[in-house]
């Protein structure tokens, strides 16, 4: 018995079931279903957590320029009472 069994947010997905009692043929079942889309899908799923990162890094990046020193700020609001 074999299965691919995915864990989502939305529960739990099984995926390429086989029930056999030949090892060739679970071979066979296995190179024409999980090995075919294996390396596809890590590369989405790599895709998917880079642009997650680059996500929290901007978010970081954004956070970051809210905590800066605005003491300088206050001299700009003079320069309006010149003219």
């Amino acid at each position: 018995v074999g299965f691919e069994l995915w864990q989502v947010k939305s529960g739990s997905i099984f995926d390429d079931i086989i029930i056999t009692d030949s090892l060739e043929e679970a071979q066979a079942f296995a190179e024409e279903t999980f090995f075919k889309k294996k390396d596809s899908e890590k590369d989405m799923f790599d895709a998917v957590q880079k642009k997650v990162r680059e996500e929290e890094e901007a978010s970081r990046a954004d956070e970051d320029m809210g905590d800066m020193d605005m003491g300088d700020m206050d001299d700009m609001d003079m320069m309006g009472d010149e003219f």
